[in-house]
């Protein structure tokens, strides 16, 4: 396909209105959700609707305007966009909220209430049907990972984590732990955890760390998905006796990295206590069974693959039942925990959204920004995944960005007759 074929095709399309269907049809609730959220506003003074405000901030993050900056600029608020938007909105508009009127309502936002939309959008999801095919054994796969969003030489909100250097430097920064709900090739956020200190801490005191961060989300998960059975992925931190009790305590499963310096009497043991391997040319797979470790009962399993000369060993543990049948798709799924490095993390922090440029030095507004920003990502997947031209064109996210851009700037969408009747299809 040469590129006026590439031009032509694109031409016709109106990516907002199927973006707008795929909102419409598997999150109804989620615009009118917006509405709904605690508004501290005098309205005798207020211009725009709290649905008007958060479209305005989801829309530009789903064309790729990850600043403040970005959404105020001429090239968004334009004519079309802003008739895109008034249908959207359901409010006429003469101009788009400028940044500052966004910047002030997102202070106020209860960031609770934004979990709770996240939630929403999760369940409406899993209630799809569309996710059931990649269960194992009835659960979904939950990966979960931590990661910085920025550093600074002063102490942000007051709250920051921070790490003394040997040369008496002090540095400052931000951390959040990400829950994914892994399906097919795409990572869509679950739960979000920051982990920070409440307080100013004295030298006697320990910081908040991830594995903090951990209990406090899973506990929530727990309460916010009852009835669903999940198996938790992650690395060798949370290879722990604690940790696996807990996952023990809410009937779930897991698969842990196991690294040589955690659980040193499993790691001791595995080599002698082999039941199952499979030895080939570039992939080697060993299998150690019903391992009892305090009062728990797991399996070991090493993954060898040999590659140029080079040889990589993964090391895991899980309390699934393992078997000859099964081990290879189970290690696959200990691998898949890098999906959130790379489609998760990377993509928001270097492809698009850009999470490490916090929006706000406002706390509240930091995090709800960075919900807004899971939203996006989680939308922009399915229409990604989804759309058969974007797969025929074979578009960069970025370019995807432009796309989405270009149409909600250039052209008026028709959003009253919308196609309902599509069935989004995952690569695997």
């Amino acid at each position: 396909m040469n590129r006026k074929e590439r031009r032509n095709l694109r031409k016709d399309k109106d990516l907002v209105k199927e973006l707008y269907s795929i909102i419409n049809k598997y999150f109804p609730k989620l615009l009118g959700m917006f509405d709904t959220l605690t508004d501290t506003r005098n309205q005798s003074y207020v211009t725009y609707k709290m649905k008007t405000i958060c479209v305005t901030r989801l829309f530009g993050l789903l064309c790729g305007l990850t600043t403040m900056t970005d959404i105020s600029s001429d090239d968004f608020n334009s004519d079309n966009c802003i008739k895109n938007l008034s249908k959207i909105c359901n409010q006429d508009l003469e101009e788009l909220p400028y940044w500052e009127t966004i910047q002030d309502v997102f202070m106020k936002i209860k960031t609770d209430e934004l979990r709770n939309i996240q939630k929403y959008i999760v369940k409406a999801l899993i209630r799809s049907k569309m996710f059931d095919r990649y269960r194992f054994n009835g659960c979904f796969q939950l990966l979960f990972d931590g990661t910085g969003l920025s550093s600074h030489d002063y102490n942000l909100n007051n709250n920051c984590l921070i790490r003394k250097h040997r040369d008496g430097k002090i540095s400052y920064y931000k951390y959040v732990l990400e829950c994914k709900l892994i399906v097919g090739n795409i990572v869509i956020s679950l739960d979000s955890e920051f982990i920070e200190n409440k307080k100013m801490l004295t030298d006697k005191q320990k910081q908040d760390c991830e594995t903090n961060a951990f209990k406090r989300m899973i506990k929530r998960i727990k309460k916010n998905y009852p009835k669903y059975k999940f198996i938790i992925t992650g690395d060798g931190l949370y290879a722990t006796t604690p940790i696996i009790k807990l996952c023990k305590k809410y009937n779930w499963h897991y698969i842990f990295n196991l690294k040589p310096d955690r659980l040193k009497e499993i790691n001791e043991t595995f080599e002698d206590n082999i039941n199952y391997k499979n030895e080939t040319t570039h992939k080697d797979y060993y299998l150690s069974t019903n391992i009892k470790y305090k009062g728990i009962i797991l399996s070991a399993f090493k993954y060898m693959e040999n590659k140029k000369k080079k040889t990589t060993i993964f090391r895991y543990i899980s309390d699934l039942d393992i078997k000859n049948s099964n081990i290879k798709e189970i290690i696959c799924m200990g691998r898949k925990r890098w999906k959130i490095e790379n489609e998760g993390f990377y993509t928001q922090k270097h492809r698009t959204f850009n999470i490490s440029h916090l929006n706000s030095r406002n706390d509240t507004a930091m995090k709800n920004h960075y919900f807004f920003i899971q939203f996006a990502h989680t939308i922009r997947q399915l229409l990604e995944q989804g759309n058969l031209l974007i797969k025929s064109l074979k578009l960069k996210i970025k370019e995807v960005s432009r796309f989405l851009l270009d149409t909600l700037t250039s052209t008026i969408s028709d959003l009253n007759n919308l196609e309902n009747n599509f069935q989004l299809r995952f690569d695997d």
